[in-house]
C-alpha cells in the first residue's frame, strides 16, 4: 500500500464552510506562511470556517470553535496564525494563549517569538516582553498576545477579544466554568468597543477518565447539540476501529504525509511501549477511560514535603533522569541521604531537549562521584543509549556510571516511589515543576503492576524523582569519603 499522503481525510466532524459568508481565512494563511508554518489542508479547513464574516456585521460569525485533533498535527500553529489576525483587527486589542500550565504557555510563546523575530511582520510590533509572568508581544497598535496557565486564569479571570485555551482534557467544569463566567459577561463590551466579535477557543487532544469538562462536552456536540455561533472540528480514527492499525491511524491523521512520514509513524508507536491507550489517545484521538485520578495526592505530596538538601561529605548520592514525551526537555533529579532521616528527592535542573544532557550528567557524576539512573525504555531509550556506549578512549570502560536498571526493575519502580512516600521513607524537597506535575501525574497499568502515564501529561519531573529514589536504593556499596562537597 502507497504511504504517501492519504488522499482525502475525512474527520469525525467538521462545520461545513458556508459559501455565503465570505473568510479572513486566506489573510490567516498568509501570515501563518510568514511565520515559517504553511498550512496544511486540515489547518487551513478549519480556519477558513473560524474566519467567516457576519455580512450583517463585517465581523466574525462564530463566536467559539472546539477542536480535538490528534498530537503530531499542527495544533498549535492555526492559533499562533490567528492570534496575529486577531490582533491586527484594530487597536488595543487582547489575545491570550492559555496552556495547561503557566510554563507550557510561555514555552509555546518563546517558540512563537523565534518564528516573529525571523518573520518581516516583526515590524509591527514592539520587543518581545520575555519575563516569566509579563510576557507579552505588543503590537504597534497597542494590541497584545500573551500566554498563561489554563487553570491559574480560570481561578482569576480572563477577559479579552480572542482566548485559546490549549489542552482542555486537563479542565475541571469548575475551571472551565470559572473561563467561561470571566470572559462571556466581557463579550458585549468588547463588540461594541472594538466592533470585533469576541472568541473563545477550546482546542485539546481527546481526554481521559478525569477529563471533566472536555468529555461532557463532547459527548454533546458528538450528539449533535451544536449551538449555532459554534464551530466544531472532531479529527481521529473511527471509534470502532483498531488504534493498533498503523494503516488507520496513517488514514485519518491530519498530519500524515504532512508533517511526518510512515516510518516516523511506526517509531512514533515504539515510543508508547506498552501503553496501548496512551498510544491510542495520543494518535487516534481516542479517550481513554481508564485514567481516574491523580496517582499521589495532594495530602500525601504536602505531608512529605522536605528540604533542599546541600550534599556534602558523608552523604550518599544518586541521580535519576527523565525525559518528556517527543524528547523536548530533559529533567535531572537528586536523591540525597541525610543521617537519621528519610532521604530527600529533589529536581537539579530542567534542560531543553536532550542533546545537553549528557555532557551535564558526565559534570555532575564526576563532581559528586554518584551514579546514574535512567529507564532504558520509553522517551528516555535514545538517551540511555547513548550514555550506556560512551567508553573511555583509553581504558575501555563505560564512562557513565549506569545503575544496574532492568525492564522489570523499572516497571516497579514508581510504586516502589508511592510505597516510600506513604510510609515517609523519602521526602521531596518543593519545587514549582514538580508541584505542577503531580497534580496530573496518573497511573497507567502494566500487567500486575503501573507506570507513569506520559499522555496523560508531562510527568518527566515525576519519573526523574522516580529513577533517582530507585537508583538510591539500589547503590551498590559507596565510601562516604568519596562524596564530593558541592
Amino acid at each position: 500500500m502507497s504511504h504517501e499522503r492519504p488522499p482525502e481525510l475525512r474527520p469525525r466532524h467538521a462545520t461545513a464552510r458556508n459559501p455565503e459568508r465570505k473568510t479572513d481565512g486566506a489573510l490567516v494563511a498568509r501570515f501563518s506562511e510568514l511565520l515559517g508554518k504553511p498550512m496544511i489542508p486540515w489547518q487551513r479547513q478549519v480556519i477558513d470556517v473560524i474566519s467567516e464574516i457576519d455580512p450583517a456585521t463585517g465581523t466574525y460569525w462564530y463566536d467559539e470553535l472546539v477542536l480535538t485533533v490528534q498530537r503530531q498535527a499542527g495544533k498549535t500553529t492555526i492559533t499562533k496564525s490567528y492570534d496575529v489576525r486577531n490582533a491586527l483587527w484594530g487597536a488595543d486589542r487582547q489575545t491570550w494563549y492559555l496552556a495547561q500550565t503557566g510554563k507550557d504557555a510561555n514555552d509555546q510563546f518563546r517558540d512563537f517569538v523565534k518564528s516573529w523575530r525571523k518573520s518581516r511582520l516583526r515590524r509591527l510590533s514592539r520587543p518581545p516582553r520575555m519575563s516569566n509572568g509579563s510576557m507579552a508581544l505588543e503590537f504597534r497598535n497597542g494590541s497584545q498576545i500573551r500566554p498563561g496557565g489554563a487553570t491559574e486564569a480560570a481561578g482569576h479571570g480572563v477577559q479579552g477579544d480572542l482566548i485559546n485555551v490549549d489542552e482542555v482534557w486537563s479542565l475541571s467544569k469548575l475551571q472551565a466554568k470559572n473561563l467561561k463566567d470571566g470572559f462571556i459577561p466581557t463579550t458585549t463590551t468588547r463588540l461594541k468597543l472594538t466592533g470585533v466579535r469576541p472568541q473563545i477557543w477550546w482546542t485539546s487532544t481527546e481526554g481521559n477518565g478525569g477529563s471533566e469538562y472536555l468529555n461532557d462536552r463532547l459527548d454533546r456536540l458528538r450528539a449533535g447539540d451544536i449551538p449555532d455561533r459554534t464551530a466544531f472540528f472532531d479529527f481521529g480514527i473511527p471509534f470502532d476501529a483498531d488504534p493498533e492499525d498503523l494503516e488507520t491511524i496513517w488514514r485519518y491523521h491530519p498530519g500524515a504525509g504532512h508533517l511526518f512520514d510512515f516510518a516516523q509513524l511506526a517509531e512514533f508507536r515504539q515510543q508508547f511501549d506498552d501503553d496501548a491507550e496512551g498510544w491510542a489517545r495520543a494518535f487516534g484521538n481516542i479517550r481513554d477511560d481508564g485514567i481516574t485520578e491523580r496517582a499521589i495526592d495532594s495530602v500525601l505530596w504536602h505531608d512529605t514535603l522536605g528540604p533542599v538538601i546541600r550534599p556534602e561529605r558523608g552523604l550518599k548520592v544518586c541521580f535519576g533522569v527523565g525525559v518528556a514525551m517527543g524528547a523536548t526537555r530533559t529533567v535531572l533529579a537528586a536523591c540525597i541521604g541525610r543521617d537519621g532521616k528519610p532521604p530527600v528527592v529533589q529536581i537539579v535542573q530542567e534542560l531543553d531537549g536532550t542533546g545537553t544532557a549528557p555532557a551535564r550528567l558526565l559534570e555532575l557524576q564526576e563532581r559528586y562521584n554518584a551514579p546514574i539512573c535512567i529507564d532504558r525504555r520509553g522517551p528516555s531509550a535514545a538517551l540511555a543509549d547513548v550514555l550506556a556506549r560512551e567508553l573511555d578512549p583509553d581504558t575501555w570502560e563505560p564512562v557513565y556510571r549506569l545503575t544496574d536498571m532492568r525492564a522489570s526493575d523499572a516497571v516497579t519502580a514508581p510504586q516502589s516511589f508511592l510505597s516510600a512516600l506513604e510510609q515517609k521513607g523519602v521526602a521531596h524537597a518543593p519545587d514549582p515543576m514538580a508541584d505542577e506535575q503531580v497534580c496530573t501525574a496518573a497511573k497507567r497499568k502494566s500487567g500486575d503492576a503501573w507506570l507513569w502515564n506520559r499522555t496523560a501529561g508531562d510527568v518527566s519531573a515525576m519519573e526523574a524523582m522516580t529513577m533517582a529514589y530507585w537508583g538510591y536504593t539500589h547503590m551498590p556499596a559507596w565510601q562516604a569519603d568519596d562524596v564530593q562537597v558541592f
